[in-house]
């Protein structure tokens, strides 16, 4: 026997039960903070997207529940809530405010 976990015990270890069901499921990508070689406008589409996904999660509170325990390391989109996203570059448009 192995002192060190298998893959699967790892991975059961990072599932959470609450999050059965997510319609995320299969769509990290998509729900990443960023994605490399992507800009502003891609990466507001791409996030845009996911958070109209979270809208008709059947569990979204349990992942809003989650991303809350989970604090700072909770990142990207998690409830329909873009968590520790890197700001646009730039300067704002005019009027932005």
């Amino acid at each position: 026997m192995s002192p060190w976990p298998t893959i699967r015990e790892l991975a059961a270890e990072l599932a959470d039960d609450r999050l059965d069901g997510a319609s995320c499921t299969g769509r990290a990508a998509l729900f990443d903070a960023e994605v490399d070689g992507e800009d502003d406008n891609d990466r507001a589409y791409r996030l845009d997207a996911a958070a109209r996904i979270c809208r008709g999660c059947p569990v979204q509170a349990e992942c809003d529940a989650i991303a809350r325990e989970l604090g700072g390391q909770a990142i990207g989109v998690w409830a329909g809530l873009a968590r520790g996203v890197p700001r646009p570059r730039g300067r704002p448009k005019a009027g932005a405010a």
